[in-house]
């Protein structure tokens, strides 16, 4: 036993030993070897839950680590997704580059010379007639 046990059985023992005066030599060992046996399987019992307690406290750490593990993978592929999708942008606008250069180059002449356009406004312009519809009857 651990020296922890050792001193709670100790405890224990002091705890019930003194009301146990007046007793003759006979029922005061079988009291002491009962007191014995409780006081250990107190112990036992005691060192269970001890141990179930660690049990549970790792099994909880453990779970935060896969958390913490699987947030982490997220990250990594959201940012490998991200970096991903900026390497195809670059490469497009690598790709695209040359064009925006003519492009560039044409709305300047375009602009040079700017056209009038007359706009048009639904008020002013009026609608078709519509033609009317015969019916003939048999």
């Amino acid at each position: 036993m651990s020296k922890a046990d050792k001193t709670l059985i100790e405890q224990l023992a002091l705890s019930i030993l003194p009301k146990l005066s007046g007793l003759n030599d006979k029922n005061a060992k079988k009291m002491v070897n009962t007191a014995d046996k409780a006081i250990a399987i107190i112990v036992k019992k005691f060192q269970k839950l001890k141990d179930q307690q660690v049990k549970a406290l790792a099994e909880l750490k453990e779970k935060e680590a896969k958390k913490a593990k699987k947030q982490l993978e997220k990250e990594a592929k959201k940012k490998d997704k991200l970096a991903k999708k900026a390497a195809k942008d670059k490469q497009i606008a690598l790709l695209t580059k040359g064009t925006k250069l003519v492009s560039a180059e044409v709305s300047s002449s375009a602009t040079a010379s700017p056209k009038k356009s007359i706009a048009k406004s639904k008020t002013a312009s009026p609608s078709p007639a519509r033609k009317k519809r015969t019916v003939v009857v048999k």
